[in-house]
Order: C-alpha cells, then sequence, then structure tokens
C-alpha cells in the first residue's frame, strides 16, 4: 500500500528537488564555460598555418608519408629514425602482426628488441617492447631511444669489450 505524503514532507521534497537542480544547472553552466574557453584556444590553434593537420601530406613527398603520424607502421618510422641517429640499426616488419621494429646493434646482429606499438591509457599509443614492458608513449621519440639502448647496451658493448677495443 502506498503511503500519502503529507503537505510538510511534499515541501520539503519539493525545496531538496529544487536545490539540486539549483546546482547542477551551476555545474553544467560551469563545465559549458570552461569547453567554450578550451575550444577557442583550440580554434586558435587549428587556424594557424604553421600546425601541421593530422593525416596532411608533406609537402614534396609522395605516398603515405604524413606530417603527423597516424598509423604504427608511421610511428615505428619515426622512432627508426631517432635510432639510426643514435647509431642502432633498425629493420621494419611490417608485414607481420602487429607491425615490429627490429632494434639492434650492427656489433651483435643476433641481440636485439622487436617494438611494436600499443594504445595505451586513453588511447594514447605506446611503444611496446618485446617482452611486454611498456617503453614509452610514441610522442616521446627521445625517451622510447633511450630506454631501447638502456635494454640493449650491454649487449652492443660486450662485442666491443671482447675485440679488445673496450667499452664504448
Amino acid at each position: 500500500m502506498a503511503r500519502r505524503i503529507t503537505a510538510p514532507g511534499r515541501a520539503v521534497l519539493t525545496g531538496r528537488l529544487r536545490a539540486a537542480a539549483a546546482r547542477v544547472r551551476a555545474l553544467l553552466a560551469e563545465r559549458s564555460a570552461r569547453r567554450a574557453g578550451v575550444l577557442a584556444v583550440l580554434d586558435d590553434v587549428a587556424r594557424r598555418p604553421d600546425v601541421p593537420r593530422l593525416g596532411a601530406v608533406a609537402p614534396g613527398s609522395v605516398g603515405r608519408r604524413a606530417v603527423l603520424p597516424v598509423s604504427a607502421a608511421d610511428h615505428l618510422d619515426a622512432l627508426a629514425g631517432v635510432l639510426a641517429a643514435a647509431g642502432w640499426s633498425a629493420s621494419p616488419r611490417y608485414g607481420e602482426r602487429p607491425a615490429l621494429l627490429r632494434v639492434f646493434a650492427d656489433e651483435s646482429p643476433g641481440v636485439g628488441e622487436s617494438v611494436s606499438v600499443k594504445a595505451g591509457v586513453g588511447g594514447v599509443p605506446w611503444f611496446i617492447s618485446s617482452t611486454g614492458d611498456p617503453l614509452a608513449p610514441c610522442h616521446d621519440l627521445a625517451g622510447a631511444c633511450a630506454a631501447i639502448g638502456a635494454r640493449l647496451g650491454p649487449f652492443a658493448a660486450a662485442p666491443r669489450s671482447v675485440a679488445g677495443e673496450g667499452p664504448p
């Protein structure tokens, strides 16, 4: 059997509902103002001609090369360039699933690291080692290069010390 709400009880409930509705309206207004401010900043950045657009083809390039990386192969290509500048050799294996970048030292090509790309928290892509450990987010190429260097450094130094050249 349903209970009837008395007039004083109804007034209390109505007051509570009005107060809750006012808090919700204030919260939504604050979020809307914050969002409008963020969107204004993003619009300003998007209008700048020097900001590359995701997926835009770089001037003078042919093929799938984009200004910003958009696929795992693009992220791995960018990492391969940084690793080559740091003195590591890299061999892409994009025909495999997932796409891999094999990184090794020329002195010891039998020892290396296979790096892949996997989405992390919030969809941010990360470089992942062959053991499944995250190395660095894909936008941190220097961090990924340092992490790979820390893993492979002892193995790359071993052939030099055996040959009598000493550590690098």
